[in-house]
C-alpha cells in the first residue's frame, strides 16, 4: 500500500480534517451507566486477531471484545491485572494508556505521571480554590506500570490472558517506593525528562500515552508530555526479561526526540517494520491530533545518549476535531466488512451520540488509510 504523505510547510497548508469513512460498534456488558465504566474513557486499544482488547484509563482491568454477528465486537471479557502481575497498589488508579499485541504478548502500560486534584471532581463548579489541596500531587507509584501477559488461544480460537504459559511468565518492570519503580527513577535523573516528574500530567509533567513493540523486547513508550522546545519524547526503555517474568531494566532508557509539530504523543501502533503515532495536545484542551508514520522505525534503533538525531516522521493526515468530546487516545488496525483494510480509532470523552447506555455500546471510527 503506497501512502501519499502532505506536505507541510506553514499553518495555513493544514489540509481539512480526514472524515471516518466506516464505525464498528463495541458492545460491552454491565451497568454502562457507571461512570467508571471503561466505555466512557477508553485510553487504549490493541488488536489480537479478531478480537480487540481496551482498557480505560481509571481501570484496572482489561477488556477484551470479539468480532461477532453484523460486524460487532462483542463477547465482552474483563481481566483483571491482579489476576496476573503483582501490584503494589492494586486499588489505586493505573491510568492505563497503552497496550500492544507483540509475538505472543500482550503489553500495558500506566501513565507513570502525577495529577492535581481537580476541584470540580467535588460535585461543584468553585468559585473558591483552597491553594494546599490544590497543590498536592498524587503519587505516582500506582500508575508505574509496565507489564506484559502472555496470550494464548483457546480451542476456540480466541485470545485469553494466562499468568504463565510454558516457559513465559507474567511479569512487570519493580514498581518501588521511590519514584514509582525502576524506570521512573532513570526518568527523574534524566536531564531532558526529570525535570516534568515533579509537575503534574497535562501541565507538562512526564504522561506516557502509548506503547509499541516490535520483535519481541522492542518497546517504545510515547510521551504526551513533556514536548521539549516544540519536539515529541519517545523512550525506548532496554528490556531484559527474567525467567520468572520480571521485567529487568539493565540500562538507562533511550530517547527519540521527534518533529509533531509541536504536538505530543497520544498513542503508537505498530505496522510491519513502520511506527505509526498518534499526535494531539500536551494540555487538557480540544485541538488537532494528526496521524504520522516513522518509517522501518524497527530497523532504526537508537545509535547512543549523548546526541540524539532529531525524527522527523511524514504527518498522513488530521482527525476531526470536536469540542469537549471524542478525544482520540487508542489506534490500531482493522478490516472492514469489505476487506479493506483501516485505522481503528476509540476515544476518551466520547460523544454521548456514540454511546448506547442501555445496550452498552460505543462506536469507535474507521480511517482510511490510502
Amino acid at each position: 500500500m503506497t501512502l501519499q504523505p502532505q506536505p507541510f510547510t506553514e499553518a495555513d497548508d493544514l489540509p481539512a480534517p480526514r472524515a471516518p469513512v466506516g464505525h464498528i460498534k463495541l458492545n460491552f456488558t454491565g451497568d454502562t451507566e457507571d461512570g467508571d465504566h471503561p466505555i466512557h474513557d477508553l485510553s487504549a486499544c490493541a488488536r489480537v486477531e479478531n478480537s480487540l482488547f481496551v482498557a480505560g484509563d481509571e481501570a484496572h482491568a482489561v477488556e477484551r471484545l470479539t468480532l461477532g454477528k453484523h460486524g460487532w465486537l462483542t463477547d465482552h471479557q474483563t481481566y483483571k491485572l491482579l489476576d496476573f502481575i503483582e501490584l503494589r497498589d492494586p486499588e489505586e488508579e493505573m491510568d492505563i494508556e497503552g497496550l500492544a499485541y507483540c509475538d505472543g504478548w500482550l503489553w500495558i502500560t500506566g501513565s507513570h505521571s502525577r495529577t492535581r486534584h481537580d476541584p470540580r471532581d467535588d460535585g461543584y463548579e468553585p468559585d473558591r480554590i483552597e491553594i494546599s489541596k490544590f497543590a498536592d500531587l498524587k503519587d505516582t507509584r500506582p500508575r508505574c506500570v509496565l507489564a506484559r501477559i502472555p496470550v494464548v488461544f483457546d480451542q476456540d480460537g480466541l485470545p485469553i490472558l494466562v499468568r504463565k504459559a510454558g516457559k513465559r511468565r507474567a511479569g512487570l518492570v519493580a514498581q518501588k517506593k521511590d519514584h514509582g519503580s525502576k524506570l521512573g527513577r532513570y526518568f527523574a535523573k534524566d536531564a531532558l525528562i526529570g525535570p516534568s516528574m515533579a509537575m503534574a500530567a497535562k501541565e507538562g509533567g512526564l504522561d506516557i500515552e502509548g506503547i509499541a513493540v516490535a520483535d519481541e523486547t522492542r518497546v517504545a513508550l510515547g510521551l504526551r508530555g513533556p514536548v521539549l522546545q516544540t519536539y515529541a519524547v519517545i523512550v525506548e526503555p532496554q528490556i531484559e526479561p527474567k525467567k520468572k517474568g520480571k521485567l529487568h531494566l539493565p540500562g538507562k532508557p533511550h530517547k527519540r526526540l521527534v518533529d509533531l509539530g509541536g504536538l505530543g504523543v497520544r498513542d503508537l501502533v505498530v505496522k510491519g517494520r513502520d511506527l505509526w503515532i498518534l499526535a494531539g495536545p500536551t494540555q487538557d484542551l480540544d485541538g488537532r491530533c494528526a496521524m504520522y508514520l516513522w518509517k522501518d522505525w524497527a530497523d532504526e534503533p537508537p545509535e547512543h545518549e549523548e546526541e540524539v538525531r532529531l525524527h522527523r516522521p511524514e504527518r498522513l493526515f488530521d482527525l476531526p476535531v470536536k469540542l469537549h468530546a471524542d478525544h482520540p487516545e487508542g489506534v490500531d488496525f482493522w478490516t472492514d466488512d469489505e476487506g479493506n483494510e483501516r485505522l481503528l480509532v476509540c476515544y476518551d470523552s466520547p460523544n454521548p451520540a456514540r454511546i448506547d447506555s442501555e445496550k452498552g455500546t460505543i462506536l469507535a471510527d474507521l480511517f482510511a488509510l490510502d
